[in-house]
């Protein structure tokens, strides 16, 4: 009789810990800055607690990264990455929330022509970005995205913080039906 009840507290904790799993709120902070930092800042949150920090750092010699630009380009035509084509992320995407999103860059080509050109081209890419993040997430808050020309010299910097919030358990059911 005794064994009955360990058995059923087990299966009782162990369905508290799926239910608890299913509907967690997790949340991810994503770091840069240049050229401050060589890497990427990637931090997991469990409702407030930071359970993983981890810096991903860019190598020095950025050829292995052009290498594998050009086989993608190359596999681009000969249609074998049609995966990316067929996998829809609508269900996956409306169930995030994208709680912070700030863009901001300084920088200039030294010439006040090329830098106004540059500045407009940063600017639609970064306002076509925020539309298809509005479209596809739920924003709580406004992102704040901002680009400052320099004309009188060459340079180039950067700061990017975006934190996504998301239920483990829907996210579970977002993927399933993304496969499905």
């Amino acid at each position: 009789m005794d064994s009955l009840y360990i058995v059923l507290i087990i299966i009782t904790v162990i369905i508290f810990i799926i239910v608890l799993l299913y509907q967690s709120k997790w949340s991810i902070k994503v770091n840069y800055r240049f050229p401050e930092m060589r890497g990427v800042q990637v931090s997991v949150y469990f409702y407030k607690w930071c359970v993983l920090r981890r810096m991903h750092s860019f190598p020095a010699n950025h050829k292995g990264t052009e290498i594998e630009f050009m086989t993608f380009h190359k596999r681009l035509p000969l249609k074998q990455l049609h995966l990316l084509k067929d996998i829809r992320f609508q269900p996956l995407l409306k169930e995030i929330k994208l709680l912070e999103f700030n863009w901001l860059t300084k920088g200039g080509t030294g010439n006040a022509f090329t830098t106004s050109v540059a500045s407009g081209t940063i600017w639609a890419m970064k306002g076509w970005l925020i539309g298809y993040l509005a479209q596809r997430l739920k924003l709580c808050k406004n992102p704040q995205i901002d680009v400052q020309p320099d004309f009188e010299r060459t340079s180039l910097e950067t700061s990017f913080s975006c934190m996504i919030s998301f239920r483990l358990g829907k996210t579970i059911l977002g993927i399933m039906h993304v496969l499905k």
